[in-house]
């Protein structure tokens, strides 16, 4: 073989390495990139998903679901539409207060609103009209200010604040199950109970056979404190509890509650 023919030959499989290099270069590159991608899709998933927090609802929240467990009705929002405006404005959180500080405080009629479009994708057709406890009562228990938005306190009402038109019991989640994005649909499973809240006394929390406590007494009575009392009946009667399907779809940029049931 001659020098010149030699040096072709070598000059050809030299560019087949480069351009193979480049190759696998690019390949490796994009199916980087791709992996990334994949990575990032998963991340944003489970944020998505974090960001959804059964704990952080309030008690009036979990007693409108408790309700909705007991009614005829299976679907959620068309239960939530046929509430009494008294109810969709408990259901708001009027009545909600963190202490006996803040008991009675007046709070806006948009507010209220916003809270309802933020749990359920929708403020349900509320009206701005005075809060009665019960139909029945002549005096609100809340006057509605047209000039300042608010709904303020009755000093003249009679009664009680315990009493709704909504039954006594509220949904008590004690363990989460599992979490599930679909679609764009998040399920959310919890073990629970039912909380069932006396006017002068203590909640009873139950599963109405081999599970029953009265939580948030003062001190220990029993010697063992409420969570590790859950804690022993989860692990010996974990199929005897409850579970709670929450289900959440996007609506404007964030996950609102669009159905509930009890598995």
């Amino acid at each position: 073989m001659d020098k010149n023919k030699s040096s072709y030959i070598t000059f050809v499989v030299l560019f087949c390495v480069i351009i193979a290099g480049f190759g696998g270069f690019y390949l490796g590159k994009e199916f980087i990139k791709s992996n990334k991608e994949t990575i990032k899709n998963n991340t944003n998933n489970e944020k998505e998903i974090d960001k959804i927090n059964v704990e952080d609802y309030k008690q009036y929240t979990l007693e409108v679901l408790y309700n909705f467990t007991q009614s005829k009705n299976k679907d959620l929002n068309n239960y939530l539409i046929n509430l009494s405006n008294s109810q969709k404005l408990y259901a708001a959180g009027l009545l909600y207060f963190e202490n006996e500080d803040t008991k009675f405080k007046s709070q806006k009629s948009s507010d209220l609103k916003e809270n309802l479009v933020k749990i359920y994708g929708s403020d349900l057709n509320v009206l701005p009209n005075d809060y009665y406890m019960l139909p029945t009562d002549e005096e609100p228990l809340f006057k509605y200010n047209k000039e300042t938005d608010e709904f303020v306190y009755n000093e003249n009402t009679p009664g009680t604040d315990v009493i709704t038109e909504f039954a006594s019991g509220y949904i008590f989640n004690h363990k989460l199950d599992k979490k599930e994005e679909n679609d764009g649909i998040i399920t959310i499973t919890y073990y629970g109970l039912f909380a069932f809240q006396d006017e002068i006394g203590p909640t009873t929390v139950t599963n109405f056979k081999n599970v029953s406590r009265l939580i948030n007494y003062d001190s220990e009575f029993d010697n063992i404190s409420d969570e590790d009392y859950f804690a022993n009946a989860f692990k010996d009667y974990k199929d005897e509890f409850f579970k709670f399907v929450y289900t959440y779809k996007k609506v404007n940029n964030s996950y609102v509650l669009v159905d509930f049931k009890q598995a």
